[in-house]
């Protein structure tokens, strides 16, 4: 299978990753979600949890769905 190398944009973060070629859609979808939750959290909590709280706070969200879904 053929790698490619593709930069995400996760919040306010550029992050260069090598996947296969195939699975791109599911990288790009998969950092617009993280950078949906990580602002949705944001605009709820800032000013009263720090970015690091608000991060976890998102990967939980993040995860839990992913748990819910596969059941």
């Amino acid at each position: 299978m053929k790698k490619i190398d593709i930069t995400l944009h996760l919040y306010d973060e550029e992050l260069e990753v090598t996947i296969k070629e195939n699975e791109k859609e599911r990288y790009m979808a998969a950092a617009d979600l993280v950078t949906q939750k990580y602002n949705a959290y944001t605009q709820a909590y800032q000013g009263k949890k720090n970015d690091h709280t608000i991060a976890l706070m998102a990967l939980l969200d993040i995860a839990l769905n992913a748990i819910t879904d596969g059941k």
